[in-house]
C-alpha cells in the first residue's frame, strides 16, 4: 500500500475514532446531568404542589365518595394540576386511594385520564408501604420522570396519593438533537481531513511540510488555549447552574417559610387582640385591689387608735391600782393600830382584835391581788406596745402595698398603649408577610427562568468544548504525522 494511502487512512480512522470516544463521553455525562436536574425539578414541584393542596386546607379525609382537603373538594376540580402546569409545565395528579380524581394528565383523545388507575412500583411503594416514591414510570404507555407522596388522614392512614412528573422526551430533546449534530460533525470533520490529505499528498508533499508543521503547531497551542477557556467557561456555567438551583430551592423554601409567617402572623394578632382584653380587664382588677388595700389602710389607722386608746386606759388602770394599793397600806396600818388598841382594852378589846386582824388579813389579800392585777396589766401593756409596732409596720407594708398598687396600675395603663402598639404592628407584619409571599414566588418563577437558560447555556458550552478538545487531540495527530513525513524524509 502506497505511503500516501496509508497517510490518508490513517487520518481518517484517528479523526473518526477521537469524535466518537469523544461523543460517547459527552453523551454519558449528558444523560447523567439529565437524570440529576429531573429529579430536583420534581422535588421542587412536588413540594409547591403540597403547598398549594394545604393552602386549601391541612386536614385531609375522605367522605361521600370524595377526597377533601379541610372543606375543599378535590373530586372533578382541576384548578391545582393546572396551576403547577402552568407554573412549571410537566404533569400532575391528585389520587383518592389509587384512582385519579384530579389531574392534567391527557389520554391520547385529549380528554383527562380521571378515573383511571396507579400501577407500578409506585404503587407498591405509595400505597402498600406509605412511603413516596421517586423514579422513572410509564403513564399511559409514555415514560416519565415522577415523584409521589402519600396523602395521609389524621390517624396516619394512607387515602391519597400526590404526583408530579415530566415526560422523558421534553429532557432527551436537547440531547437527540445533539447526537445528530455530533454525527454530522463527525461526517464533516472526517470528511475535511480526508480531502485536505489527498490535496496535501498530491502535491508537493515534503516541500510545504514545514509550512504544515508550523501552522499546526499554531493551530495546537490555540487549541490548548480555546480548550482550556472553554473549561473554564464549562466549570463556571456548571456553578452557576448548580447556584442557580440551590437559589431556587432556597427561595421555595424562603416562600413556604413566608407562608408560614404570614399564618402565624395572623395568629399573633389575634392573640393581641384577646392579650389586649387581658390587659385591660387586669388593670381594671388591680385598680379595684388599690381601692380594697385603701379600705384596709383604712381599718388598721383606725384599729391602731383603738389600741393606742386602750393602752392609755390600761395606764389609768394602773393608776387606779397604785390608789388601791395605797388605801390598802393604809388600811394595815389602821388594822395593826386597831390591834394595839384592842390588845390595851383588854376582854372588852378582844373582839375588836380580831375584827382588826381580819381587817389587816383582807387588806395583805388586797395588796397581794392588786400586785397581781399590776403584772398581769404590765403584760398587757407589753402586748399593747408590741401590737401598735405590728401595726405600725403592717400599716407601712399596706401603704408599700399602695405605691406599688398604683405604679402597677400605671404601668398596666401604659401596657395597654404599648399592647394596642403590637396589635397594629402584628396586622402590619401579617399584610408585609403576604405581600413578601407574593414577591418571593415571583422570584421562584424568574430563578425557573434563569435555570432554563443557564442548563441551554452548559449545552451549547459542552458541545463546544467537546469540539475545541477534538480540534486539539487531531491537531496534536496531525502534529505527529507532520513528524513522521520529516524522518521518512531523512
Amino acid at each position: 500500500m502506497k505511503l500516501t494511502t496509508k497517510f490518508i487512512l490513517i487520518n481518517v480512522f484517528i479523526v473518526v475514532t477521537a469524535i466518537a470516544l469523544t461523543t460517547c463521553f459527552t453523551a454519558v455525562g449528558i444523560n447523567k446531568e439529565i437524570h440529576r436536574q429531573a429529579t430536583v425539578s420534581q422535588e421542587g414541584t412536588l413540594k409547591t404542589f403540597w403547598e398549594l393542596l394545604k393552602a386549601k386546607g391541612s386536614d385531609f379525609h375522605i367522605a361521600n365518595g370524595k377526597l377533601i382537603a379541610g372543606g375543599y373538594v378535590v373530586n372533578g376540580n382541576y384548578e391545582l394540576p393546572d396551576k403547577v402546569k402552568e407554573l412549571f409545565g410537566g404533569t400532575a395528579t391528585i389520587f383518592m386511594g389509587d384512582t385519579r380524581v384530579s389531574t392534567n394528565v391527557l389520554k391520547q383523545d385529549g380528554s383527562r385520564a380521571i378515573d383511571t388507575k396507579l400501577v407500578g412500583p409506585a404503587y407498591d411503594a405509595v400505597i402498600k408501604e406509605g412511603k413516596p416514591y421517586r423514579g422513572e414510570t410509564t403513564i399511559l404507555d409514555v415514560p416519565y420522570f415522577t415523584a409521589y407522596d402519600p396523602i395521609k388522614n389524621s390517624k396516619g392512614e394512607v387515602i391519597g396519593v400526590l404526583y408530579v412528573g415530566v415526560k422523558q422526551s421534553d429532557y432527551f430533546s436537547a440531547y437527540r438533537n445533539l447526537q445528530v449534530n455530533v454525527a454530522i460533525m463527525t461526517a464533516v470533520i472526517a470528511a475535511v481531513f480526508s480531502l485536505l490529505t489527498m490535496l496535501l499528498v498530491r502535491k508537493a508533499l515534503f516541500p510545504v511540510i514545514g509550512k504544515v508543521s508550523g501552522i499546526t503547531e499554531k493551530i495546537h497551542a490555540n487549541a490548548g488555549a480555546i480548550a482550556a477557556t472553554m473549561d473554564q467557561h464549562s466549570g463556571f456555567s456548571a456553578q452557576l447552574s448548580s447556584s442557580v438551583v440551590e437559589i431556587s430551592s432556597t427561595m421555595e423554601e424562603f416562600t413556604s417559610t413566608a407562608s408560614q409567617i404570614a399564618q402565624h402572623s395572623q395568629s399573633v394578632v389575634v392573640r393581641a387582640d384577646k392579650t389586649l382584653e387581658e390587659t385591660k380587664v387586669g388593670a381594671a382588677e388591680v385598680e379595684n385591689l388599690s381601692f380594697k388595700v385603701n379600705d384596709i389602710s383604712h381599718n388598721i389607722q383606725t384599729n391602731l387608735a383603738e389600741i393606742v386608746e386602750l393602752g392609755k386606759k390600761s395606764k389609768e388602770i394602773n393608776k387606779v391600782m397604785e390608789i388601791i394599793n395605797n388605801i390598802a397600806n393604809q388600811t394595815k396600818l389602821i388594822a395593826f393600830n386597831a390591834a394595839l388598841e384592842a390588845a390595851s382594852a383588854g376582854e372588852s378589846g378582844k373582839r375588836f382584835g380580831v375584827v382588826a386582824v381580819e381587817i389587816r388579813r383582807l387588806a395583805d389579800s388586797v395588796v397581794e391581788s392588786t400586785n397581781e392585777i399590776e403584772g398581769k396589766i404590765t403584760e398587757i401593756l407589753d402586748s399593747v406596745n408590741r401590737l401598735v409596732m405590728s401595726s405600725e409596720k403592717s400599716f407601712q407594708l399596706i401603704q408599700e402595698g399602695q405605691e406599688y398598687a398604683a405604679h402597677t396600675v400605671s404601668m398596666l395603663i401604659e401596657s395597654v398603649d404599648g399592647v394596642e402598639e403590637t396589635t397594629d404592628a402584628a396586622r402590619q407584619i401579617s399584610l408585609s408577610t403576604q405581600q413578601q409571599q407574593i414577591a418571593s414566588g415571583q422570584v421562584v418563577l424568574a430563578l425557573k427562568d434563569i435555570e432554563q437558560g443557564v442548563r441551554h447555556s452548559s449545552d451549547s458550552i459542552r458541545q463546544t468544548n467537546s469540539a475545541t478538545e477534538e480540534l486539539a487531540e487531531l491537531s496534536n495527530q496531525l502534529r505527529i504525522l507532520v513528524e513522521t513525513f520529516r524522518v521518512n524524509r531523512t
